[in-house]
């Protein structure tokens, strides 16, 4: 039987009709459903579970939604259940709106409740402004509602809300179309989280530093995909930025490609983290499952503290070229050095003492500049400090002033308006005390407690409204900083930015131009910046804090940066000490010399250090001499500004090896070759040889008396330069090999240094060794000038052969 095959072209028409029909088919969906075309059609449904368009009462998103889902679930595990207003917290725990139309602020109790809207993060063009309008007139239960103005469902008729009966069909579900169900989007966040644009096209423009603009007013971050020299915000020195705001967002990554659901099956698969034993759990939710009980807590976030950025990338792979990379990826979170400031301004202060004539606080934002009717943006760099792991991360501390009670609670922000507002206009009292200018108003500007009769006047008409002992109290906040994040030639790639003396560990940031009332803020409990520097106060009563990122716990060493004081100061007076003597025996030696003319007498040449000896004492003083240089680079960077950090510590971590491996084997060969009973005093007689020795170099050397203890091929070292090699080779060199080994092994055997108390223990008594060793090079140098001739030591040291006196070698 014959087989017949199509011929090529028949094929590729009939594979292009079959294209053909699947284009027009997708085309005939309805534009406006952007979301999934999946999701079915759905009434809307009133609290009371009736079709909106009969009853004409407010949607309910629990009715509606929870015919196909869990919204009692949902309502359960719902990172946004308390997040509904996108407004600014006010101490007291009421939520602060400001009206679209007249800028007028609105201030909602701690009580004010409003279903979760589902409509604002799953439909693709939700009326944000329209919601938060409703919230503010005190709608709440129609602000739900507002949410779908403009979209041809809901009409507003000055105060009424009018359903539009053509939206929905015979059956009463919505027609096709009219709402775009959808996964939450970057524009969906971004109606509260602060400002964030998939769209690379436009150029990005924000409302700087606005209380309403959510973690943009808090930390400065953007997430956007455009270039930031391309973008409408004035910023300083913009041409050359050109980098995007974010490089994920560049990259086409939304929010919720991070921000996951935590069942989301599509994430899920690997183990939980009790689970220690599995490396995949099995045991995952089922798609229908999932749609029914979608849990709204999100990876990545306070819901989720085990995800950070290692999820997706690997840090091992990239840094290879960092020294002692896994220590760093344990100390230091991945935005210290990839996002390493914010070119949006972010708030450094929201004053809650003072009441502008909108109601609102008066706030005070870093990273920006006042320049006539503009602000110009020059940005900022965050403050580091300790994050929940332990490791250095980013923030921004921004301080809240206040009034509280005599049990320090915060005081209403409703009642502290009425303390200075008289209706809708100040009180006259008020109006007397801040109107600086008497012009008859009180600018923003006006409006400072930098007067203890000021306030005495608002604690006085706080206190007739009930509150007992009214005063300021104030508060930091540390807001951590995860997004911003750069392309890798943005990242910080020089080592002396944390590893030297200016660094930013302790790089101090203001906290206030002026408190308010002269008070000094608190951090809030849990804050682990309190635990990790001061505040001060500067010469013109600005407020700094100052980091302290070396000392936390007593258990963070940064090399460069770290260092104890005592320490230094005792080294270098043993080696200056060491030094000054030097020059003071050598001089008085030079003027004795002149005075006694003294001629060697006839000398003889001894063979007295073999090859091997010479080889291993000159690689012994070029590696310990360049330790000690690249060493004191390491310890202070900042006085050698032209050595590459990282280049340095290299060349210190090879040149040890290579010394350690030169000792081994010089050890070896001493032992041996009976070389190694040179270096060992004889007991008897030792101490009154030591003495002999030592008052020849005090009184003897300036006579031109011989050497009491010359050397010979069989003697080479007197009695006291034995017990100086007995303690150098035996205390000092394995000390500094050891503190070396153990500093070079932290993130190798982490255990072992914690054990002999960590880089905080173990550095300081390298540094300390270091010191004792270049004080040793100083005098052993010199003292090689006090044979014969003031070069026969080094000449025999290089030659193998030494000039000696003949009387010496006969005994």
């Amino acid at each position: 039987m014959m087989r017949t095959w199509l011929q090529p072209k028949k094929l590729i028409l009939i594979s292009g009709v079959i294209l053909t029909i699947v284009l027009v088919a997708i085309s005939a969906m309805p534009t406006s459903a952007q979301g999934s075309p999946m999701h079915p059609t759905f009434p809307l449904l009133d609290a009371e579970g009736n079709n909106v368009v009969s009853s004409n009462e407010p949607v309910s998103t629990l009715e509606t939604c929870g015919a196909c889902h869990d919204t009692e679930f949902i309502t359960q595990h719902n990172a946004h259940g308390e997040a509904l207003y996108s407004g600014l917290q006010a101490p007291s725990g009421e939520s602060v709106l400001v009206n679209s139309g007249n800028e007028a602020v609105t201030y909602l109790g701690e009580t004010a409740g409003a279903e979760p809207n589902c409509f604002l993060c799953h439909t693709a063009n939700p009326n944000n402004s329209a919601r938060l309008d409703a919230l503010a007139e005190g709608q709440l239960e129609w602000a739900n509602t507002a949410t779908l103005l403009g979209m041809g469902i809901v009409e507003k008729s000055e105060d009424a809300y009018l359903w539009n009966p053509d939206a929905f069909d015979e059956t009463g579900n919505l027609l096709p179309g009219m709402i775009a169900v959808q996964d939450p989007t970057i524009d969906n966040c971004a109606q509260c989280h602060g400002t964030a644009t998939s769209d690379s096209s436009a150029p990005l423009t924000m409302t700087v530093c606005s209380p309403q603009n959510g973690m943009t007013f808090t930390t400065g971050q953007v997430f956007a995909p455009g270039q930031i020299d391309e973008s409408g915000v004035n910023i300083a020195g913009k041409d050359a930025l050109t980098v995007p705001w974010d490089v994920h967002a560049e990259r086409v990554l939304a929010c919720t490609d991070c921000h996951y659901s935590l069942n989301n099956p599509a994430y899920s698969g690997t183990a939980q983290t009790d689970l220690d034993h599995l490396t995949f759990d099995p045991r995952q939710p089922e798609l229908g499952e999932y749609l029914n009980r979608p849990e709204h807590l999100f990876a990545h976030s306070s819901a989720d503290e085990t995800g950070d950025c290692t999820t997706c990338h690997n840090p091992s792979a990239a840094h290879s070229w960092l020294p002692y990379s896994d220590r760093h990826m344990e100390a230091v979170a991945c935005e210290t050095c990839h996002v390493p400031r914010l070119e949006a301004p972010a708030a450094q202060s929201v004053d809650w003492t003072v009441v502008a004539a909108t109601g609102a606080p008066l706030t005070t934002c870093r990273g920006e500049e006042a320049q006539g009717d503009q602000v110009l943006v020059t940005g900022y760099e965050p403050v580091l400090l300790t994050n929940e792991e332990g490791k250095i991360a980013p923030y921004n501390l921004a301080t809240t002033w206040y009034w509280v009670d005599g049990q320090d609670q915060p005081i209403k922000i409703a009642d502290v308006r009425n303390a200075y507002f008289e209706g809708d206009t100040y009180a006259q009292d008020v109006l007397t005390a801040f109107d600086a200018n008497q012009d008859g108003l009180v600018q923003d500007a006006e409006l400072v407690m930098n007067r203890s009769d000021q306030q005495a006047l608002i604690a006085t008409r706080l206190e007739a409204m009930g509150y007992d002992n009214a005063h300021i109290a104030g508060r930091i906040d540390a807001y951590p900083i995860n997004h911003g994040v750069g392309p890798s030639e943005t990242a910080v790639q020089d080592c002396q930015t944390c590893h030297s003396d200016e660094t930013r560990l302790s790089a101090p940031v203001v906290v206030a131009a002026l408190p308010p009332g002269g008070i000094t803020p608190t951090f809030t409990s849990g804050n682990g910046a309190a635990e990790s520097g001061d505040l001060y106060t500067g010469s013109d009563g600005t407020l700094f804090y100052q980091p302290k990122l070396d000392t936390v716990n007593g258990q963070r060493y940064v090399f460069g940066h770290s260092r104890i004081s005592v320490i230094d100061w005792i080294g270098a007076a043993i080696f200056l000490g060491t030094l000054g003597g030097v020059v003071v025996h050598g001089g008085l030696r030079y003027f004795a010399a002149r005075r006694n003319q003294h001629h060697a007498g006839d000398l003889e040449e001894a063979y007295m250090y073999s090859i091997y000896e010479r080889l291993w004492h000159w690689l012994q003083t070029a590696t310990i001499a360049l330790l000690i240089f690249t060493g004191l680079i390491i310890h202070r960077p900042a006085m050698f500004g032209m050595f590459s950090f990282r280049g340095v510590v290299l060349v210190h971590n090879v040149v040890a090896a290579i010394l350690l491996i030169n000792a081994v084997l010089a050890a070896f060969y001493h032992f041996a070759s009976g070389e190694m009973q040179q270096f060992l005093p004889r007991p008897h007689g030792l101490f009154e040889q030591m003495f002999m020795q030592a008052r020849f170099y005090l009184q003897g050397i300036f006579r031109n008396e011989p050497h009491p203890f010359e050397k010979t091929p069989r003697c080479k070292m007197n009695p006291l330069q034995q017990m100086t090699y007995l303690g150098l080779l035996n205390v000092l060199l394995p000390l500094q090999i050891i503190t070396g080994i153990l500093m070079w092994g932290v993130q190798r055997w982490p255990e072992a240094a914690a054990r002999l108390g960590g880089l905080p223990l173990l550095a300081p008594i390298h540094t300390m060794t270091a010191w004792l060793f270049a004080a040793f090079i100083v005098a052993h140098v010199y003292l090689t000038t006090t044979g014969p001739k003031p070069l026969t030591s080094i000449k025999g040291m290089i030659m193998g052969w030494e000039e000696i006196e003949p009387q010496f070698e006969a005994k």
